[in-house]
């Protein structure tokens, strides 16, 4: 029979009890649904059966996991599976038994196991139900104890059984009674053997004192209490469980038993004394740090700080404490150590490497490369900087010197070649702009050779001293007086007008420099040959080649004194020199002298150098200085270059020895890409095998290499050929000209050599020059060894390979 829904004045309960929904006299309670499911009317016993008054049950959907219902096994019921859910969709009566929790007053809760009873309801028509009605009655009996058994077994297996934490039941005595099976994985123990031992006979023995001590407090105050306590494990090692017991009493309030729950907490107690060695070691390294080292919050304020950050900025550690970075950075550092905060704060960068200027109290700069490391809490907001600085101003004084010596010759304290070009090259920038010119004075020294050759090298080098003592007190303010090296100096002169003002500065010159010397009690009096260029278009090159051409016409030309290259000149000089050069080929006017190279430890002939020279008709034998300078502007460098390669290649291998020959090349030849190829002719045509062939190139054409130069090396390395760099330590970028190409040797140039031994900077330059080759595998020769003592010198700084005058002077035919 399908029963029709209640009218408004009916009786819930009556009306189920009339459709045989409720058996008579149960104790029940009836709840009506719609056809969503939801409660319409409850009445006053399904509201203390099911915990909820009527508001409470008309806010719960039929599908609220509050309901939080098991069936008779303590499986979930899912939503869809509610009766009343059931019943409506099915339109059949449904009868379960579930447990439902149920809240209580004291908030906690229960669970109250139901006998659920529903009933669709259908209108007249039939159709589908439009609404349902179910009664509620709670499961009596040996039924309700059966239930609640099962549903404590399952609580105990989940919770005791299953759970990490160790649980354990004691008497007033620590006895144990019964323990969980956790026990097996904490303490390495079974549960069973446990019963009847005293819990406290488990403790590390350090910690039973202090335990014994706790429980007798615990047991008088009748309460809980918590501690950390180590426990000794089955196979010996400790283990650090957090504890926490409390006293259960009896019905007289008396101490019955206690439960007491371990947890292990040896992983997050190994972690923490792990943080505080870790601190522990870190204030120590910090405290006897040999660097400066401190902590400042985000703002910059010191926050701590070491000894050695204290000693390096001259103040106590208080008076450090007591400001902040800015107050002891140098002003004109601090706008960059404020973007490097201002970036770690931002999270542009965590970290930042400077070198800085810190200032002291007394107002001396101390320079120290400072690292700054920004520290980042849990939560990855700004904490605090790590701040290391270390004094670096000893090396930063050594890396000014250095780069003093590297533009400054030794001898004579004036500016070299390097700054030479620096400065010409800026002084015709300026003339160009405010349209004035730039004159070059090129001086040659006359007959010095006979001094050194008379006097000795020292009274040389005496001379060259004095000489450039008496140009840097010529020159203006806005000039440059260079030595290039051995007897050549060069001013150069800015903001000039035109040749006639340079004229006059050089009768000056000359006038100065040509009054008599006092040398180790000999008076001199020394001729100049001078050089003039005049201009501004050219580039820093060119106009110094003008000035050196026209110097070595003066010296060629029998009288000393000055003669004025202009442009329109250089153009008939080149002309002239190339018809020369060409017909110098055709006539076999050129010719190679070969000077040894040594093993300065044996003496033994390790190669031969080829050097080219020219039989002038008119000025007779000529050194590459004098013609290859306005050959390197023409195109007649490539022919003197071919020619020199294949002539080296067919003396070579008629030479009695087995040494190795080696051939200057230019930059325009390694740039040719045809270039391998034209060795490999010269070694096919002369025999010669190519591990007996190194070519020697010079720095610039390293520091201009093109893909076609690179290639070309890389291919003539395939051949078998040796690269070596040429003059080393004369160009602008000495060290970084070793990383462009794969190099097996390097010389270093003779104008350090001839310093030696006398002078501290270029020794030191010189070992580390020597030092740098030998790290890098390469074979190093020193060029220019004039004196035993600076073969001896060369010798005990472990340079193999010298040559020079000392061993042998260009010739012909090999000695």
């Amino acid at each position: 029979m399908r029963a029709e829904a209640p009218g408004p004045g009916d009786d819930l309960l009556e009306f189920a009890r009339h459709h045989h929904l409720v058996p008579p006299g149960a104790d029940a309670g009836v709840v009506l649904h719609d056809a969503a499911g939801e409660v319409v009317s409850a009445d006053a016993a399904a509201q203390r059966i099911l915990g909820l008054d009527l508001r409470q049950l008309r806010e719960r959907g039929p599908a609220d996991p509050r309901w939080a219902c098991v069936d008779e096994d303590g499986r979930p019921v899912q939503p869809r599976e509610l009766p009343a859910l059931r019943g409506l969709a099915s339109g059949e009566p449904v009868r379960v038994v579930l447990g439902q929790h149920r809240p209580t007053p004291d908030g906690l809760g229960e669970r109250a196991w139901l006998d659920v009873r529903c009933e669709p309801l259908f209108g007249p028509d039939g159709g589908a139900p439009h609404s349902l009605i179910s009664t509620v009655q709670e499961v009596r009996g040996e039924r309700a104890v059966r239930l609640r058994l099962a549903d404590a077994t399952r609580l105990y297996r989940t919770l005791a059984e299953r759970a990490a934490d160790v649980v354990t039941l004691l008497d007033p005595e620590a006895v144990v009674s019964w323990t969980s099976p956790s026990t097996r994985a904490v303490l390495g123990r079974h549960p069973q053997d446990l019963v009847g031992t005293c819990l406290l006979d488990l403790l590390h023995p350090d910690d039973r004192p202090r335990a014994e001590q706790d429980l007798v407090d615990l047991l008088r105050e009748g309460s809980s209490a918590r501690t950390l306590r180590r426990f000794t494990h089955a196979h010996g090692h400790p283990v650090h469980l957090d504890t926490s017991a409390t006293v259960v009493p009896d019905e007289q309030g008396r101490p019955a038993q206690l439960v007491a729950i371990l947890r292990d907490v040896s992983a997050q107690v190994l972690a923490e004394e792990e943080r505080d060695r870790a601190v522990h070691r870190f204030e120590v390294a910090m405290r006897s740090a040999g660097i400066g080292m401190a902590i400042a919050d985000a703002s910059g304020r010191w926050l701590e700080v070491n000894r050695a950050m204290a000693d390096l900025l001259g103040r106590s550690v208080e008076e450090v404490l007591a400001v902040d970075f800015r107050a002891v950075t140098a002003e004109a550092d601090r706008a960059a150590d404020e973007l490097a905060y201002r970036r770690a704060l931002s999270g542009e960068i965590d970290r930042d490497d400077a070198e800085k200027r810190y200032r002291r109290p007394d107002g001396t700069l101390v320079w120290a490369k400072r690292t700054m490391v920004l520290v980042r809490d849990a939560q990855g907001r700004p904490e605090h900087f790590l701040v290391q600085v270390q004094d670096i101003t000893d090396q930063k004084r050594a890396r000014e010197q250095l780069a003093t010596l590297a533009v400054t010759d030794n001898l004579t304290g004036l500016p070299n070649r390097l700054l030479l070009t620096d400065r010409l090259t800026h002084a015709l920038a300026r003339a160009r702009r405010e349209g004035t010119s730039v004159g070059v004075l090129f001086c040659d020294l006359d007959l010095f050779k006979q001094v050194n050759d008379t006097l000795g090298h020292d009274a040389g080098d005496e001379l060259l001293r004095q000489v450039a003592d008496r140009l840097r007190h010529t020159v203006r303010g806005e000039d440059t007086a260079v030595r290039l090296g051995g007897d050549e100096f060069v001013v150069v002169c800015e903001d000039v007008t035109g040749a006639e003002q340079v004229h006059r500065f050089a009768d000056r010159v000359r006038a100065v420099l040509q009054e008599p010397y006092l040398i180790e009690d000999h008076e001199l009096q020394i001729s100049v040959s001078i050089g003039l260029a005049v201009g501004s278009g050219p580039s820093a090159e060119v106009l110094l080649q003008r000035a050196d051409a026209a110097m070595y016409r003066a010296k060629h030309s029998g009288r000393p004194g000055e003669e004025v290259t202009d442009d329109e000149g250089a153009v008939r000089d080149h002309v002239a020199l190339e018809r020369e050069l060409r017909h110098a080929l055709e006539t076999d006017e050129l010719l190679l002298h070969y000077q040894p190279v040594v093993s300065l430890t044996s003496g033994v002939l390790h190669k031969r150098e080829a050097l080219l020279r020219w039989t002038h008709p008119q000025h007779g034998l000529l050194l590459p200085d004098v013609f290859l300078p306005l050959a390197e502007r023409g195109r007649l460098v490539t022919a003197l270059g071919t020619w020199v390669l294949h002539r080296a290649c067919r003396d070579a291998v008629r030479w009695p020895e087995d040494v190795t020959v080696a051939v200057n090349v230019s930059a325009r030849q390694m740039a040719r890409a045809d270039f391998p190829d034209e060795v490999g002719r010269a070694l096919d045509g002369s025999g010669l095998p190519a591990d007996r062939l190194c070519l020697e190139i010079t720095e610039s054409s390293v520091l201009q290499a093109s893909e076609t130069t690179l290639a070309s090396a890389r291919r003539l390395m395939d051949l078998g050929v040796a690269l070596s760099l040429d003059d080393f330590g004369t160009g602008q970028s000495s060290i970084s000209s070793l990383h462009k190409l794969t190099l097996q040797g390097l010389k270093i140039d003779r104008s350090f050599i001839a310093d030696l031994p006398a002078c501290p900077r270029v020794e030191a330059l010189v070992d580390g020059l020597i030092q740098l080759g030998r790290g890098m595998g390469l074979e190093v020769v020193a060029e220019g060894v004039e004196t035993s003592e600076q073969a001896a010198w060369l010798t005990a700084h472990g340079c193999p390979l010298g040559q020079g005058f000392l061993f042998g002077r260009p010739a012909t035919t090999p000695g």
